[in-house]
């Protein structure tokens, strides 16, 4: 399990910082969208059987950019998806979860999270079934 803390993802240069600091990326890492998608494709350096990022302070990741936010859960989206069908750059299967950390005091700092709901304290919602519409795709930059 690897944390990434979102206060140090309040814009992509943050993000992409963070995500590199958090997961060891390689010197060659780009900090741009694709390759970021690239290292979490690969991740060879990192050894495993399957991977857990947990966000912290997630209301704090790009706070003003709704649409890098949904360019970063797409690339989430695609990272796991590629560890579940082993489009990997090794060709191995392996769970990639990313955890999201919200707290109840600042779910309203961000009017839409495209994200699915688990509460810790209530036991109904752990049993729900994850999210299964695939996010909007939008352009990278």
């Amino acid at each position: 399990m690897r944390t990434i803390q979102g206060k140090r993802c309040r814009t992509p240069s943050g993000l992409f910082g963070e995500f590199a600091r958090a997961l060891a990326f390689p010197d060659y890492f780009g900090h741009n969208w694709d390759a970021l998608e690239e290292c979490l494709a690969d991740l060879e350096w990192l050894p495993g059987k399957g991977y857990i990022l947990l966000i912290t302070d997630t209301e704090a990741v790009l706070p003003d950019d709704e649409e890098e936010y949904e360019t970063l859960l797409e690339v989430l989206d695609d990272a796991g998806e590629a560890w579940s069908k082993g489009h990997t750059t090794g060709g191995q299967r392996a769970p990639f979860h990313v955890v999201f950390v919200i707290t109840q005091p600042n779910k309203s700092k961000r009017k839409h999270w495209d994200l699915k709901e688990f509460s810790a304290t209530d036991p109904e919602t752990l049993k729900a079934k994850p999210r299964t519409k695939p996010s909007a795709k939008h352009s990278r930059k």
